[in-house]
């Protein structure tokens, strides 16, 4: 009896033992199967990744590769007198990335050292796993989100409201995603070739009584289109908003000064009328037709010394139209 009670605790402590071991052989099992299927998990949710994109320019019409690329600078004299454009990146610019109508980042610019019509678009863009080496493409717009052509101040530089700050929209559309690294949390691009999205005209008016034509000392102007396609405000995938713009300059002058227009329609010419309050309160009115297409980056559209035949408190049968200077 006491052998068999010494086999029956020998037994029990073997079996004990067995237990422990496949009970911590089972733990690690799933200990290892958690710890896996965490990284798993971590890995399809990790939708942040590292993008790095060469932004090159675009000539336009009739231009060299000098002339044509994003940004606006001044070449020449001051914004009264100034007859050129020039098209560079800048260090604190942005640029935003869409995946379709998606907001998906916020890229930083490095412009190239030796030359600044050239830059790297640097930053992190989210939502990737939704995107596809060979078959996603991504859309980068700058300066901002949501395109406004709303409150503008005339200015060309610098200041808020200027077109060199909010109003000088260009756009990279149909970028291709070249490369999806998980492991590294790299996405790749072909380069990415920005176009500009409106006009810039350069504008002064002057009165025509018939007899003589007399400088605007402008204080602001109202441009309507006789088809209604000014672009007052778009997003990237939405419908445009269109309607009149009115300008206001900081103060009345009757040196020239700047507008950005998109005309929505794309295909037709369209006549503008020009309605413009001088510093005196009175108010003069002028029409003139433009050309569809968006001019090119670094170039504007001269309107200096555009006549208007109306004066809206004196009804005048003059019939000069505006010319294109």
């Amino acid at each position: 009896m006491k052998k068999n009670r010494f086999l029956d605790k020998f037994e029990i402590t073997i079996l004990a033992l067995a237990g422990a071991f496949a009970l911590t052989c089972c733990q690690k099992i799933e200990e290892t199967a958690i710890e896996e299927n965490t990284e798993a998990v971590e890995q399809e949710s990790s939708t942040t990744y590292s993008i790095t994109i060469r932004a090159e320019r675009i000539p336009g019409p009739g231009e060299d590769e000098g002339t044509s690329t994003k940004g606006l600078e001044i070449g020449d004299g001051t914004e009264a007198t100034t007859t050129l454009l020039k098209s560079v990146w800048k260090n604190n610019e942005s640029v935003i990335v869409y995946l379709g109508s998606l907001i998906i980042g916020t890229l930083s610019v490095l412009p190239d050292a030796g030359d600044p019509h050239v830059a790297t678009l640097y930053g992190k863009i989210s939502n990737s796993s939704n995107i596809e080496a060979g078959v996603t493409t991504l859309t980068l717009l700058t300066p901002r989100s949501t395109w406004a052509y709303t409150m503008q101040t005339g200015k060309l530089m610098q200041v808020s409201g200027s077109i060199e700050k909010d109003y000088n929209y260009t756009m990279a559309s149909s970028v291709l995603v070249t490369s999806v690294d998980v492991g590294k949390d790299i996405i790749t691009t072909e380069d990415a070739h920005f176009a500009h999205q409106q006009s810039i005209y350069r504008m002064s008016f002057r009165y025509n009584d018939g007899v003589s034509k007399t400088p605007i000392t402008t204080s602001s102007v109202t441009i309507s289109s006789a088809n209604g396609h000014l672009v007052q405000r778009e997003v990237v995938g939405g419908a445009p908003t269109e309607g009149d713009i009115t300008v206001s300059l900081p103060s009345a002058s009757v040196d020239p000064f700047f507008v950005a227009l998109r005309n929505g329609d794309e295909t037709n010419a369209e006549a503008l009328t020009f309605t413009v309050v001088d510093n005196s309160g009175v108010t003069y009115r002028g029409t003139k037709v433009i050309p569809a297409e968006y001019k090119p980056n670094g170039t504007f559209v001269s309107m200096k010394n555009a006549s208007l035949t109306e004066r809206l408190d004196i009804p005048l049968s003059a019939t000069e139209v505006n010319t294109v200077l």
